[in-house]
């Protein structure tokens, strides 16, 4: 007989009988011998080895099974969340019983990490889980009972090796909202503190600066995370701005170079390679229509033949576009494209633009302030509903509304630009505070 499990409903459905007919089928179920288990075959799957599916299933080859059995290990497949569709066949003979696993893979697995294991290599803890946990082989789905077990299996680990800590784990989501990428397990109630960092690969000059941005994370908590946002924020910087344009880092080698009961100290590797370096050959701007490009090129620190500062182009660009602000061009965006000339270590960038619609002056609020005080700011304000908007202008208005005021009182003042997309307009709200 046929039967499929639904993961959604949870109910076991019969579908067809096989070659014998319902009298012969009861007949030669009732044989002690039928109830052996004399072949497991699998079908649909193209990810797993066929003896982990078996080891995971609970069922073996030479035991005696039912089909409540059948159900029952057809259940467990589908807690694991590693398959979107599971059904079973099976027959009885007098030599015993065959079952037929009809599997298909779920595709939206995610990769595991192990935030803060230090005391195992990456390939030694998923060799470990993959010992522990049949269906282990590096990425999981975001549901289901596979997380558990994975979970439980390092806390297990932890108590082999007498390591303190709780393990737990963490769905990860882009900062922006969207769908789960990836499963963060780590160790919690244990101090793991990162002691030295080096680096390899890098030449005199780099490693000194690097070297000493590290000195904000040295004491710190050790978390992946954490040399993630170092390498983005602090170490890759110092070689873009060098003109080390394909500049990389491997992954951190982590060392325990001490551990006393609650207290592990390690040290972290950074393996890193600068690749060559590019100097500038051409920036171009596209599309440029509300400023004379000598006034845009002005902003620009990209000397053509010297190293490219992809660094000091960011903040070229940052200053390109809040230029556009002072026009009341809000939604200007620029967007630098790279391209790279590998023989003679050149870059070429062009700046794409896309200006955008005019925004106008909207409503102007003020709080904090007296009657007679919000009408001298107010008065004070030059820019009138419909004048196109300026966004520096705020910041720098401020000076001109103080001498309005009260000349006793020290005054603090919080700005707030409301855009607002259907009418192309920016509202602004200036809120005053005395001082105590």
């Amino acid at each position: 007989m046929i039967v499929k499990l639904s993961l959604l409903t949870v109910a076991m459905l019969l579908v067809i009988p096989m070659t014998l007919g319902a009298q012969t089928r009861r007949s030669a179920a009732d044989l002690p011998s039928a109830r052996k288990l004399v072949e497991i075959k699998i079908t649909g799957n193209t990810r797993y080895p066929h003896d982990r599916i078996v080891a995971a299933s609970g069922l073996s080859v030479g035991s005696s099974s039912t089909d409540e059995d059948f159900k029952k290990a057809s259940q467990r497949l589908g807690d694991t969340g590693l398959f979107s569709d599971i059904s079973y066949a099976f027959s009885y003979s007098a030599t015993g019983t065959k079952l037929e696993l009809q599997l298909t893979d779920n595709d939206k697995l995610v990769p595991v990490k192990f935030e803060n294991f230090v005391w195992f290599t990456p390939d030694e803890l998923r060799s470990e889980l993959r010992s522990r946990v049949p269906l282990f082989q590096g990425s999981v789905p975001v549901m289901g009972s596979l997380l558990e077990q994975l979970n439980d299996s390092l806390q297990a680990l932890l108590l082999e090796h007498h390591i303190p800590g709780r393990v737990d784990y963490l769905r990860t989501a882009p900062e922006d909202g969207g769908e789960i990428t990836g499963i963060n397990f780590t160790v919690n109630d244990v101090n793991i503190v990162l002691q030295k960092i080096s680096f390899t690969g890098a030449a005199a000059a780099e490693e000194t600066a690097l070297l000493e941005s590290s000195k904000k994370v040295q004491g710190s908590q050790f978390k992946l995370d954490q040399i993630s946002m170092y390498v983005n924020r602090e170490w890759l910087p110092v070689f873009l701005q060098r003109g080390y344009l394909k500049a990389s880092f491997g992954d951190p080698q982590v060392k325990v170079i001490d551990h006393k009961e609650q207290t592990t100290s390690v040290a972290v590797t950074m393996p890193v390679d600068p690749g060559a370096v590019y100097k500038t050959s051409a920036v171009e701007w596209t599309d440029v229509h509300v400023f004379p490009l000598s006034q845009l090129n002005s902003l620009l620190h990209l000397p053509t033949g010297e190293p490219a500062n992809a660094m000091r182009l960011r903040a070229d660009l940052d200053a390109a576009q809040k230029l556009y602000g002072t026009k009341g061009y809000m939604a200007a965006l620029i967007r630098p494209e790279s391209t790279l000339d590998n023989v003679n270590q050149t870059v070429a960038y062009t700046l794409h633009v896309s200006e955008g619609a005019q925004y106008k002056m909207g409503e102007l609020e003020v709080q904090g302030l007296d009657t007679n005080s919000t009408t001298k700011v107010r008065t004070a304000w030059p820019l009138r509903e419909g004048d196109p908007y300026d966004s520096s202008y705020a910041q720098h208005f401020l000076d001109e509304a103080i001498k309005v005021l009260p000349k006793n009182v020290t005054w603090s003042v919080d700005i707030h630009e409301s855009t607002n997309e259907d009418d192309k307009t920016v509202d602004v709200s200036l809120k005053f505070s005395a001082k105590s």
